[in-house]
């Protein structure tokens, strides 16, 4: 009964080392790794430039002194037309040249007709050469160069009905607007006297 027992402890013993043996032996080899396919995304946050920031030019004005009875006299208006009259001030409308030029300190008038309402108005501004040049390119690519006015540099254009003269005067900047202009001669009479007057 002894020798039995000891040949099943020896059996037993025999199958657990055998055991072991195979599961060392089938232990299974790690999957191959295979190479990412996926490309790392670039960053969404945005490297700060070194590079220094430009500042935007800002055109450069002298202030235009001149009153609107010296670029426009009354009498001038009166054989223009005799039913229009110039108004005390007046706020110019945004994004019109009006605007710009009282922006920088220019001239801004504005006359009105007392029987139909109609305005003309008249601004003068003073700008550095560079703003001038390009205001001039500007409105050369929009409008029909003229020489009615006595100016080398003058253009008319007529938009919506209203009609626009604008002369490039030495350093002066002159916008006369109305719907009384249908062509650059309708303006003649308003432009040579704001421009006599600079």
């Amino acid at each position: 009964m002894a020798r039995r027992s000891s040949v099943l402890v020896t059996s037993a013993s025999a199958l657990l080392v055998a055991s072991v043996l195979l599961t060392g032996c089938t232990t299974p080899e790690p999957a191959p790794t295979t190479p990412s396919t996926t490309t790392p995304s670039e960053s969404s946050t945005p490297t700060p430039s070194t590079e220094p920031t430009e500042p935007s030019a800002t055109p450069s004005s002298t202030p235009v002194d001149v009153p609107c009875t010296t670029l426009v006299s009354l009498q001038t208006m009166y054989d223009f037309n005799p039913n229009f009259s110039l108004l005390g001030s007046f706020t110019p409308d945004a994004g019109t040249p009006a605007a710009e030029a009282d922006k920088a300190d220019g001239t801004v008038c504005r006359w009105k007709n007392d029987t139909s309402g109609d305005t003309i108005d008249i601004s003068v501004a003073s700008f550095d050469a560079g703003t001038l040049e390009a205001k001039a390119a500007a409105t050369s690519s929009s409008s029909t160069k003229v020489g009615v006015y006595g100016s080398d540099e003058a253009y008319f254009s007529s938009n919506g009905g209203v009609g626009e003269a604008v002369v490039f005067h030495g350093a002066y900047w002159v916008v006369v607007r109305s719907v009384a202009f249908f062509e650059a001669g309708d303006a003649q009479p308003i432009v040579s006297s704001v421009l006599a007057a600079l």
